[in-house]
């Protein structure tokens, strides 16, 4: 039993949504519709009423993305964080709508209210050196990354997950542009359950001097 054609599926490709009812029945489970006008019956009439309607579903989904899209980069453009971990050496934290500070956010809690944002803020002294010393190791000394994430796990140094260091999360602190204060946004897509793309810098969404950076410009630039 399902509510509508609608919560049966917002699929982006109506034949999606008529294949796993057919699914259903070839397995012999009959797909009710509670609220819809018309008998799930199989016949002509049902089908081309079905069919309209998963059409509308699937707008009505492209729609809502699109919006829900404009809003987050707007936020962005405010300078609040749309999602996601503070990363290594940062911390997130959470204001109201006057910019009252609340409190900081532990890794896994989200804001209650629809009113507050979040912004990140530098964290602990000795992470924020460590990220220093990651970007000396990398312009002054010519570490490369593999090199720094060895020289870390050495030291007994673990990321913000308690995990060992790797080419990738050394990559991570060098690249990201959040260690300077900038907020930036839609730097890889997923829209409507497509395929994850990594979108060109000229498609990101950022704000700069967002944040309070935990990196001098000039050695993040370098």
């Amino acid at each position: 039993m399902v509510y509508d054609v609608s919560r049966w599926g917002r699929f982006q490709d109506a034949d999606e949504s008529a294949y796993y009812e057919y699914i259903c029945r070839r397995a012999g489970i009959q797909v009710a519709y509670c609220a819809e006008q018309f008998e799930n019956d199989g016949s002509p009439v049902s089908t081309i009423v079905k069919g309209v309607k998963r059409a509308m579903a699937g707008e009505y989904s492209r729609e809502l993305s699109a919006k829900v899209f404009a809003g987050q980069c707007r936020l962005i453009e405010l300078g609040f964080r749309q999602g996601g971990p503070a990363g290594y050496g940062l911390r997130r934290v959470l204001i109201d709508q006057s910019g009252t500070l609340k409190g900081e956010l532990a890794r896994g809690e989200h804001k209650s209210l629809q009113t507050d944002r979040v912004i990140l803020q530098p964290g602990p002294d000795d992470e924020v050196a460590v990220v220093n010393q990651i970007y000396r190791w990398f312009v002054t000394d010519n570490l490369t990354e593999l090199d720094i994430a060895e020289r870390l796990n050495a030291q007994g140094t673990r990321t913000d997950l308690g995990r060992d260091w790797t080419r990738a999360t050394i990559r991570e602190v060098l690249s990201n542009e959040k260690y300077i204060g900038n907020n930036i946004y839609n730097r890889r897509s997923f829209k409507l359950k497509k395929l994850r793309v990594v979108n060109s810098p000229d498609m990101w969404i950022k704000k700069e001097g967002a944040f309070e950076g935990i990196v001098p410009p000039e050695l993040f630039y370098t």
